[in-house]
């Protein structure tokens, strides 16, 4: 990933995730290569997506088939680089392969997920030239590179006074989420304005969080939405609120995209990660810290104005300052 990229061919992997897969890929573009893209997880019923978290092994032989069949249709090209994002159904076979196929290309990996949830891929470690993860944990444990999620142009705003929602939360109702929201939703003060959308893929998963999952028991299908929401109603409803509400998973210690778009949509946050006070960005007035088990919004948190961050610190959240850090360590060596 030579400085601007220009005339680079790129094959770039990454899972479709709310349009962040297309957001990152314009990006590289923008900086002048020419790109082939690749699914990661390259299904699209609810159920293969769901399969492939608790038993990946049993969609990597249809996924090896997509990525041979994917690859064929760029016969003929010189990758300068191979760019992954997760790499979730990326198998050690595929790999090999490419490395084979492309001997001249630089393996480039970066990690959204924490490799707690993603055991497989430290296996895949050994087939990139440069690893990438936004957990610092992660960093130190495995010896890679630590570099923190961005927010994309989309939900970069200026600061607002008025506000149709004091408290909003978006996002799949994994693990304890719906537990925690709870809690949070019964501590609010009387009047609070929220917007809560706790997303699951189909009913049949509720079904099957109500009977595995306790943090479902006392649940109600009514309390969740089986629709995606758009990216545009996203950042509709970051536009009109006072403060975003941020979960994290359990096992993981990397900040969310949550956290950056919340930063670049210059609101508050309330969030359960605790590892947000290690951010260069990270102001008291801004972030409100909760237990996930007691979580406690502190008085008068919500009337505090918001207090805009450098422009330094703004900028390399940005998905640009994102892939220009990612190009300038690449390219170091």
């Amino acid at each position: 990933m030579e400085k601007g990229l220009a005339g680079k061919k790129i094959l770039y992997v990454a899972p479709r995730f709310f349009g962040y897969e297309s957001e990152i890929e314009s990006e590289l573009t923008r900086q002048g290569a020419d790109v082939c893209f690749l699914l990661d997880r390259p299904f699209d019923s609810p159920f293969l997506k769901a399969l492939t978290k608790v038993w990946r092994g049993s969609v990597i032989g249809t996924a090896d088939k997509y990525y041979r069949e994917g690859v064929s249709k760029f016969s003929g090209v010189k990758f300068d680089y191979v760019f992954v994002v997760n790499g979730q159904t990326l198998s050690k076979d595929t790999l090999t392969s490419w490395k084979k196929l492309y001997p001249a290309a630089k393996f480039v990996l970066y990690m959204w997920d924490s490799f707690g949830n993603r055991k497989w891929a430290v296996d895949n470690l050994a087939f990139f030239d440069y690893a990438f993860t936004f957990d610092a944990i992660d960093a130190k444990k495995y010896n890679i590179n630590f570099r923190p999620l961005f927010f994309s142009s989309g939900f970069e705003k200026e600061q607002q006074k008025v506000f149709s929602y004091d408290i909003s939360f978006i996002g799949t109702a994994h693990t304890d989420r719906y537990s925690v929201i709870s809690k949070i939703n019964q501590k609010l003060p009387v009047g609070a304005k929220k917007f809560l959308y706790l997303y699951l893929q189909a009913k049949w998963v509720y079904w099957f969080c109500r009977l595995t999952n306790s943090a479902f028991r006392h649940s109600s299908i009514s309390d969740f939405k089986f629709d995606p929401i758009s990216k545009p109603e996203v950042q509709r409803v970051f536009d009109q609120s006072k403060a975003i509400l941020d979960i994290e998973h359990p096992n993981q210690t990397g900040l969310t995209m949550r956290t950056l778009e919340t930063l670049g949509a210059r609101k508050k946050l309330i969030t359960t990660n605790s590892n947000v006070r290690n951010y260069d960005f990270y102001k008291e007035s801004n972030i409100c810290i909760v237990d996930r088990h007691n979580p406690v919004v502190n008085d008068g948190f919500l009337d505090l104005p918001y207090d805009d961050v450098p422009e330094t610190i703004f900028h390399r959240y940005r998905l640009a300052g994102w892939m220009e850090e990612i190009v300038r360590v690449v390219t170091s060596k």
